[in-house]
């Protein structure tokens, strides 16, 4: 008897590698639906056993791969064509005898669709949003939200899933991605790819490494508030945010509800711990940007700022060192399309400003204008359809290579004739028109340099401007003030950004 013990114990531990060893499997940004991208080399990437020889089968080719010493393992499938019907990837491992099937896998384009809350704001709470969602019904357009999470160092993980943009699951959507996502669908009749790594609340330094963020010089306080943060104590202050999330989003609302219903007083709303990591440096770059690395994209979108609108100068560094971070792994050239902010009471011009000259500075970028679209009491205007579509035309023009006005009139040069200044601009397309009515938004300033509201008028392809008080003008503005009020588009129907002659950064 104990012969036939010692028997069954050597035969166990001889087994054990065999039981223990880590299971096939891929990244989390693999899963039935997803869209991969066309035209260029497309990373796959998992986890296995050290050692074990990793094999994928997709679209007619055969990769090979081994897991290295810490069980990772990568391998590349050649560029493919546009592919509207869906295909299976199968991964297959030496030692494994599970194998991984992933299913209805498109190919198309693929975009990384970012920022703070902006770009987070879903479809179910846009305007009209009832027959909005009830006409997403776009099979071939594919979206992933990747689940909040934070990172002192780079996470590998992310959980998430792809779903195919219909009246069920468009309610859990990005707005903004959506419509970008359908306007280029409609326009390119190829797959879409939409991942959505956004966080309501957040400042730009959480997006990038930690190293990009300290060579830019900024936001030293904010790095060395964090740099010592044990690594319990920041999980704690995660934990302790998500639990007032959830209190906040679905506790506190219905508690409200049931108060109101009863007719009883309204319950207090729960308080907001005094540190989020969604305020440590790169926090959000190691939770919910490095595990998608290196995954295949065509470009970016970003709808992000309102949390750094208090320092216009530091954001002129800051998006560019992340755009560049960015390029690093997605290559120097990638599109990034972004948002100017929409008018509301707490954003300053001088931030609008920031970001046009951040586009006018930083190639392979554009922005799109929103001045017509805020809302001053609501930091999240419910008009997200025009915002979408308008960053779908810039990414025609920008990253298609399509000949299309992509942009509304941009200030060229000002000349002073007599009384008079006269406006020429860029992007003017089939012509400036007055949106709505006589032409608002602009103001003169003379040698006092003190600006007065001014009559303002199209002459062709110029705007002429004028006051009767300013009889020797020197300066012009145009929707300099927080909530802009001006209607100068062309007539492909973009608006002009906001500029001022009198600024050191005019041309």
């Amino acid at each position: 008897m104990k012969q036939h013990l010692h028997g069954l114990a050597i035969f166990f531990l001889s087994s054990l590698p065999l039981f223990c060893q880590p299971a096939l499997e891929l990244a989390g940004l693999f899963s039935d639906h997803m869209v991969v991208q066309r035209d260029r080399a497309v990373p796959v990437w998992g986890r296995a056993a050290p050692g074990d020889e990793v094999t994928l089968d997709f679209a007619d080719q055969t990769k090979t791969a081994l897991a290295d010493e810490r069980g990772q393992w990568s391998l590349v499938l050649d560029p493919m064509e546009a592919h509207a019907v869906g295909r299976t990837l199968l991964v297959r491992s030496r030692r494994d005898t599970k194998n991984i099937s992933v299913n209805d896998v498109l190919v198309g384009d693929v975009w990384l669709c970012s920022g703070q809350s902006n770009m987070h704001f879903r479809m179910q709470s846009v305007e009209n949003a009832k027959q909005e969602m009830a006409a997403m019904n776009f099979p071939r357009v594919r979206f992933l939200t990747v689940n909040q999470q934070f990172g002192q160092e780079p996470l590998t993980q992310i959980k998430a899933a792809w779903n195919p943009l219909s009246p069920a699951s468009a309610a859990e959507c990005s707005a903004v991605a959506c419509y970008f996502g359908t306007a280029l669908h409609k326009e390119k009749n190829i797959p879409i790819g939409l991942i959505i790594s956004s966080v309501g609340g957040t400042r730009i330094e959480s997006w990038m490494r930690r190293e990009t963020l300290a060579a830019t010089g900024e936001s030293r306080s904010l790095i060395d508030k964090w740099k010592d943060m044990p690594a319990v104590e920041f999980e704690q202050i995660g934990k302790a945010y998500s639990a007032y999330q959830h209190q906040r989003d679905h506790v506190h609302p219905m508690a409200l509800g049931e108060a109101r219903a009863q007719g009883r007083p309204a319950p207090a709303a729960p308080v907001a711990p005094k540190l989020r990591c969604h305020d440590c440096p790169s926090a959000l770059h190691n939770g919910m940007i490095a595990p998608l690395q290196p995954y295949a994209l065509r470009g970016a979108i970003w709808y992000q700022g309102e949390s750094n609108a208090g320092q216009p100068k530091p954001y002129q560094k800051l998006l560019p060192a992340m755009i560049a971070d960015w390029r690093g792994v997605w290559g120097k050239d990638m599109p990034f399309l972004f948002v100017q902010l929409a008018p509301h009471r707490s954003i300053h011009p001088s931030f609008r400003e920031a970001q046009h000259q951040i586009w006018q500075n930083t190639p392979h970028t554009a922005m799109v204008v929103t001045t017509d679209v805020g809302d001053a009491g609501n930091i999240h205007p419910a008009r997200k359809r025009p915002v979408g579509e308008r960053l779908a035309i810039a990414a025609r023009s920008l990253s298609y290579g399509e000949t299309i006005v992509s942009s509304g009139p941009v200030f060229q040069a000002m000349t002073i004739k007599n009384d008079r200044a006269i406006i020429s601009f860029d992007h003017v397309g089939q012509g400036l028109i007055a949106n709505n009515g006589a032409l608002r938004g602009f103001s003169l300033a003379g040698q006092d340099g003190k600006f007065l509201p001014a009559e303002a008028v199209i002459e062709g392809r110029t705007v002429v401007v004028s006051s009767a008080r300013v009889s020797q003008p020197v300066a012009v503005r145009y929707n300099w003030a927080i909530m802009p009020e001006g209607n100068l588009h062309n007539r492909e129907g973009l608006p002009a950004p906001p500029f001022r002659t009198d600024s050191s950064n005019a041309p």
